[in-house]
């Protein structure tokens, strides 16, 4: 089976994929508060699209390479933003990029990937979406 990608997805289904910026333990007023501040530095920098690839699953590659393309998507948006204030907020974007980074490689190891040796089908990431 080939590994499905968040652009299998419907657009409505994109727009409502995953939990926001934290783990899946992190009560959902928190993980709100974070994705909302989050939000002020990334804007193409999806973390659907990271939870999504944890949902997928795989091995420590799988995960090393969904981790990698968010940090990746991070930075980019740390150095691409259009402000006013574009060197006081890019600085900022960037060590919250890697906190980000850091603590996805810590903390996902920890039940949020879904270590598995066959990828999980669209319907069961769909059907399994918070």
């Amino acid at each position: 089976m080939s590994r499905p990608s968040f652009h299998d997805l419907t657009p409505d289904q994109q727009r409502h994929f995953g939990n926001g910026v934290g783990p899946y333990w992190l009560p959902g007023w928190a993980r709100q508060i974070i994705t909302g501040g989050a939000s002020w530095f990334f804007s193409e920098a999806s973390w659907r699209h990271h939870d999504f690839g944890y949902a997928v699953g795989g091995d420590r590659y799988d995960r090393r390479r969904c981790d990698d393309k968010f940090l990746g998507a991070m930075l980019r948006d740390a150095v691409t933003q259009e402000s006013t204030f574009w060197l006081l907020n890019c600085y900022p974007a960037i060590v919250l990029s890697l906190m980000f980074y850091i603590a996805v490689r810590i903390g996902g190891q920890f039940g949020s990937f879904k270590y598995c040796k066959h990828y999980a089908a669209l319907k069961e990431i769909v059907g399994t979406n918070p």
